[in-house]
């Protein structure tokens, strides 16, 4: 079975993993020299990568857990009974979309 690709713009759990291994790698394993302490934080710059992969994290599981069952009753069709000729010919009757049957005409061929 091949898996797809998800679409552009969402992100996986595996987005999530990366940010905090690499946030945790600068802020607790990287010793910058004072010159690039002097423009760039690393320690801040890792502490927000790990937050953001943590946030990424739960993010995916809220937003993609299983659906909930639908506890709203379900409504059963009204008009399902009626057998007389106009209700068969009534283009505004529910379920009518795609159905077409041949209407008797005045001239015949």
């Amino acid at each position: 079975m091949s898996r797809s690709r998800p679409p552009d713009g969402r992100t996986s759990v595996g987005t999530g993993v990366v940010l905090m291994a690499v946030g945790a790698v600068l802020a607790f394993a990287v010793d910058a020299p004072a010159e690039i302490e002097e423009y760039v934080d690393v320690l801040d710059l890792g502490l927000i990568l790990v937050w953001a992969g943590v946030l990424v994290l739960v993010m995916q599981l809220v937003m993609n857990r299983a659906p909930r069952a639908d506890r709203r009753p379900r409504r059963e069709r009204v008009y399902d009974d009626r057998t007389d000729e106009w209700y068969e010919n009534d283009v505004h009757r529910p379920g009518w979309a795609g159905e077409t049957s041949r209407l008797p005409t005045v001239r015949d061929r």
